[in-house]
């Protein structure tokens, strides 16, 4: 019998939690590149730190991912120009797009959590891992936003 069989449901969640933090900074690790990018893109927009901030602020507030979706797509349709700024070059839809795409790699990794550690995982997993993959992501997002905007 494999080591993992042998733990008990409680061990296995406790596996699966450690897992899970390593997977995600793995994950974390191959989206800098992209977030990067998108942070200047988003600088090139000429949004406000403030709105930066806020979408930030929003991921790690809360628990649904829906939160997250709504905040950009208001922005994207607001009037104006934050409306335009959002809109510019497509840098609204394409963080939205990034940040919906992200669960294909959360479902990925709980998988593969699942598979080694069965009760370490249950329903919610997989949202939970979404959530913060793409708090991770926005979190590479801002700090190049902000740092394209020192170094200018």
């Amino acid at each position: 019998m494999s080591e993992e069989k042998q733990l008990t449901k409680e061990q296995q969640k406790a596996m699966a939690r450690l897992a899970i933090r390593r997977a995600v900074a793995q994950v974390s690790d191959s989206l800098f590149e992209g977030a990067q990018g998108l942070g200047e893109k988003l600088r090139q927009a000429n949004l406000d730190t403030g709105q930066i901030r806020n979408l930030e602020n929003i991921a790690y507030s809360t628990d649904r991912l829906s939160d997250i979706y709504d905040f950009l797509k208001k922005q994207m349709g607001r009037p104006g120009k934050l409306g335009q700024q959002w809109r510019h070059q497509g840098v609204g839809q394409e963080l939205l797009d990034t940040l919906t795409g992200l669960r294909k790699r959360a479902s990925a990794t709980v998988k593969g959590v699942g598979q080694k550690y069965p009760q370490g995982v249950h329903r919610d997993t997989e949202r939970q891992v979404h959530l913060m993959l793409c708090r991770e992501y926005l979190k590479h997002v801002a700090a190049h936003y902000l740092y394209t905007g020192a170094v200018e």
